[in-house]
């Protein structure tokens, strides 16, 4: 008799342990709460057909609203660049030149890299038939070189001087500093003379052309004398020249230099040394 009692004893007491932990384990879990009261009244006995049955709560999930705090960033400050001619920009990229909805037509120029011709400009000049503007190693418009239109001329040269002048006057005005730089050709002038003996003779001499004077024309052309003038103050550098071709034909070239461009490069470098 004692023998069967022991017998049961250790039998009972693993059904109560795994009874305990299957309650244990079911606690964790989420269940509505007329199961977890049927749980409790079963005296340890679970009946999951009931839980498979059943309709859960629905669950009341209150939702917190998130602070968003709003964070302030610090704008970059707006790069202000100097007005240049015809509408362009002093130092800008070429990035920003072309925001303004000009077009750039790379070219090759000796001793100027980053350079192009210029088409499209925000306040163009009819009087020229071409601009070439170049930004250099560093990409920042630093020189616009106007190239006029094409004059039928005469051998003096007289409306293309017309054209220097009324360029000169307006360059003048507005960049002060004007310098005129003339290279007269020497030409040779027959002269006859009365000898002593009441004979004539023809002497041969060599004189300077004047400005407009005949052959003007052909002398600029062919290099034996230049005229051209230059403008300047303190920020920009103009230089105005009267050129000519082989056809009879004059033109001006008008040639814009940034001359802060040039002193920035070498702070960088003092900076740098």
């Amino acid at each position: 008799m004692k023998k069967v009692f022991f017998f049961i004893l250790p039998v009972g007491i693993a059904f109560c342990s795994a009874a305990h932990a299957e309650d244990d384990f079911f606690g964790d879990l989420i269940m509505p709460e007329e199961i977890q009261q049927e749980q409790e009244g079963i005296s340890g006995q679970f009946d999951a057909g009931k839980i498979l049955d059943s309709k859960p709560k629905a669950l009341r999930v209150e939702r917190k609203k998130l602070r968003v705090e709003k964070v302030e960033t610090e704008k970059a400050a707006p790069i202000v660049r100097e007005p240049a001619p015809m509408g362009l920009k002093w130092l800008a990229t070429v990035d920003e030149i072309e925001y303004l909805h000009v077009r750039l037509q790379p070219i090759e120029q000796k001793d100027m890299p980053n350079s192009y011709i210029a088409t499209n400009l925000p306040n163009p000049v009819s009087a020229f038939r071409e601009v070439l503007v170049s930004f250099g190693e560093d990409d920042a418009l630093w020189r616009i070189a106007a190239y006029g239109k094409f004059i039928d001329d005469d051998g003096s040269a007289t409306k293309g001087l017309k054209e220097y002048d009324k360029y000169y006057a307006l360059l003048a005005k507005k960049y002060g500093n004007a310098h005129e730089f003339c290279t007269p050709a020497a030409v040779n002038v027959d002269e006859t003379v009365v000898n002593p003996d009441g004979t004539q003779s023809v002497k041969t001499s060599q004189q300077e052309l004047p400005k407009g004077g005949e052959g003007f024309l052909a002398k600029l052309a062919a290099g034996e004398t230049t005229l051209y003038a230059t403008f300047e103050n303190g920020t920009v550098g103009v230089t105005l020249a009267l050129l000519a071709t082989g056809d009879n034909q004059t033109y001006i070239v008008v040639d814009y230099k940034n001359l802060t461009a040039g002193r920035k490069e070498l702070e960088e470098l003092y900076d740098a040394l």
